[in-house]
C-alpha cells in the first residue's frame, strides 16, 4: 500500500479517500485513476506489511464515514484477513468503535442475503479469539452488547486455549461485560439467549477457561469480587462444573 494513502486512512482524510474511489463505478470496485498518480491512486487496495487492508486501517483507528465509504465499494474487504488473521471486524472492536461494529454487522446481513453474517461475526484469529473475545479483553461492553445482539451464540465459543469471552472478560476486570454476559443466561422477557438458532434450540454462555479452568477461577486470580459474586450468581449452571 502506498504510504500516502496509509497516512491518510490513519487520519481519516475522506476528502483525499474520496478521491481515489470513483463513486460513479457501477460495480462499486473501480478506482479513479486519472492522471499521472495512477499507481498510487490503486494502492488503496493494497495491504500494509502485516497484511491489514484499507478496512482494517479505518476500523482500527475508528474512523465511521471512511468505513461506510470502503464496504460501500468492497463490501468483500469484510472477509479480508491480516497476518493476525484478524477480519476488519476485530480490529473495530478492539478500538470501541461500536457504530462501525453495527454497520458492519448490517452490511454483513446485506452481503449475499445474509449468508455471510455468520461467516464475519464467528470468523476467528489466529489465536481463536473471535470479536466478542477481543470486546472482553478490552471490556468494551457497548460493543460487547451489540456483538450478542446480533449473534448470542458467540458467548458460547472458546478460543484455542479454551478460554470463553466470559472467562476473558473477568480476566480483564469488565464487570459491565460480564453482566452482559451473565444476562444471557437468564434472559429478560422478550430478550436474547445465547446460543439460539433458527431451529429454536438454544446453547448456555460458556464460562470455561483454559485448563479446566472457570471464570470464577479467573475472578479469583484477578481479585475481583463483583466478577466472582456475578458468575456465583449462575453458579447453578453445571457448567460451572465441567
Amino acid at each position: 500500500m502506498d504510504d500516502t494513502v496509509l497516512d491518510k486512512l490513519r487520519q481519516g482524510d475522506e476528502i483525499f479517500i474520496r478521491g481515489l474511489i470513483s463513486p460513479e463505478s457501477e460495480d462499486h470496485s473501480a478506482i479513479n485513476v486519472g492522471g499521472a498518480d495512477q499507481a498510487g491512486r490503486s494502492s488503496w487496495r493494497g495491504v500494509t506489511a502485516g497484511g491489514n487492508s484499507a478496512l482494517h486501517i479505518v476500523a482500527t483507528f475508528g474512523h465511521l464515514e471512511l468505513a461506510k465509504l470502503i464496504c460501500g465499494r468492497d463490501r468483500s474487504l469484510l472477509a479480508a484477513r491480516n497476518a493476525a488473521r484478524e477480519m476488519p471486524l476485530h480490529c473495530a472492536v478492539r478500538a470501541g468503535a461500536d457504530q462501525i461494529v453495527s454497520h458492519f454487522i448490517l452490511e454483513a446481513r446485506r452481503w449475499e442475503d445474509g449468508r455471510r453474517l455468520e461467516d464475519v461475526l464467528r470468523a476467528t484469529d489466529k489465536e481463536g479469539k473471535t470479536a466478542l473475545h477481543a470486546a472482553a479483553e478490552e471490556g468494551h461492553a457497548a460493543v460487547a452488547r451489540v456483538l450478542v445482539s446480533a449473534d448470542p451464540g458467540l458467548a458460547a465459543l472458546v478460543d484455542n486455549t479454551g478460554a470463553s469471552p466470559l472467562y476473558a472478560a473477568v480476566l480483564s476486570k469488565s464487570l459491565e461485560v460480564v453482566q452482559i454476559l451473565i444476562e444471557l443466561e437468564s434472559p429478560a422477557e422478550g430478550g436474547i439467549q445465547a446460543g439460539t438458532t433458527s431451529a429454536g434450540a438454544t446453547q448456555k454462555i460458556s464460562y470455561a477457561g483454559p485448563n479446566g479452568q472457570t471464570a470464577l477461577h479467573a475472578a479469583a486470580i484477578v481479585q475481583s469480587p463483583g466478577s466472582y459474586l456475578t458468575c456465583q450468581s449462575a453458579s447453578s449452571s453445571p457448567i460451572l462444573h465441567e
